[in-house]
């Protein structure tokens, strides 16, 4: 069976499908893979390579919206294209006659959403890749809160003045923070937030690409409301604050009970939006429902049908 997994708009959304990609490979199909075409390769595909000319898939599996679809229908007439739905679609762009969903059912979204119940389901592994850096190894006796900006660029990123608010927000509660940002952006913030904890300050930091390890030590996250960074927090059990405008995945999260979602657009001054983080951050590090559905959620996504499963469920698609 040959199976391209495309995604030609966005690299976050190809590479949530790599654990698929990887079993489909691994199953003896031919895989492979469109993304954005100046889009650094990740390692985890580097196995794969795009169509060469000439080349037709048995399946498409496509994180496309409806008009880019319509294009893979377009280009490969003879083969069948499933929807592969990412978190942070408000909409279904047009009928799909089947859809994969990589959120548990819970988190989906409703009927105004273009969810279906019976969307095929896939569980996306929990990151481990690379090491903690040896102080986050240790011990710690405060719980820990980690914030992620967003990458650079990202219309949803924060501001440096933002993370600043959170970072300020948060150790107000007397929590280990750890923020996510690349060392080349490191030094224009590492003063104004080590500043924010004093002697012995408990603001540390550590690479974006540490997400999967990092989260495994946290009881929360805030972050910009990405897919990768919310599948990846809701698999760990851990409760999540979602800072922006547009993006569903914090509203998601509200509705069921394990995060919320502030409107970074409605931010009143300074001292007010750092007591109103505030007040969230403790209900979702001491409040108890937050981070008793934060576990269900856990629960929900570990009982997931796997890769190795979901690429069977592939096969009886293109023999079908």
């Amino acid at each position: 069976m040959r199976v391209l997994f495309s995604a030609r708009h966005s690299v976050s959304h190809l590479l949530a499908m790599t654990a698929a990609a990887q079993a489909c490979a691994s199953a003896g199909h031919e895989v492979r893979t469109a993304g954005p075409p100046d889009a650094p390769l990740s390692p985890a595909l580097r196995g794969t390579s795009p169509p060469a000319p000439g080349w037709l898939p048995d399946l498409v599996v496509s994180a496309e919206d409806g008009a880019a679809e319509t294009g893979a229908r377009a280009a490969f007439p003879g083969g069948r294209v499933v929807r592969w739905t990412p978190l942070d679609h408000r909409s279904a762009d047009g009928p799909a006659p089947v859809r994969i969903d990589p959120c548990p059912p819970g988190l989906r979204g409703g009927a105004e959403s273009g969810a279906e119940p019976d969307a095929l389901s896939v569980r996306q592994p929990t990151s481990h890749a690379g090491q903690l850096p040896y102080e986050l190894r240790e011990p710690h006796h405060l719980l820990r809160v980690c914030l992620r900006p967003g990458p650079a660029g990202s219309p949803e990123s924060w501001t440096p003045e933002r993370l600043l608010l959170v970072a300020r927000a948060a150790l107000g509660l007397d929590v280990e923070v750890i923020v996510l940002v690349p060392a080349a952006e490191r030094v224009r913030i590492t003063g104004a937030l080590g500043a924010l904890g004093g002697p012995g300050s408990f603001v540390r930091f550590a690479e974006p690409e540490l997400l999967g390890p990092v989260l495994s030590t946290c009881v929360a996250v805030a972050h910009e409301g990405g897919p990768d960074v919310t599948l990846e927090a809701a698999a760990h059990g851990v409760t999540q604050l979602v800072l922006a405008d547009s993006r569903p995945a914090g509203d998601r999260l509200d509705r069921i009970g394990a995060g919320r979602r502030l409107v970074t657009a409605e931010e009143p001054l300074e001292t007010g939006s750092s007591l109103r983080l505030r007040r969230h951050l403790a209900d979702l590090l001491y409040g108890g429902r937050a981070l008793a559905t934060a576990q269900r959620l856990r629960s929900a996504i570990a009982a997931l049908p796997s890769p190795e499963a979901f690429a069977g469920r592939l096969e009886d698609l293109a023999a079908r």
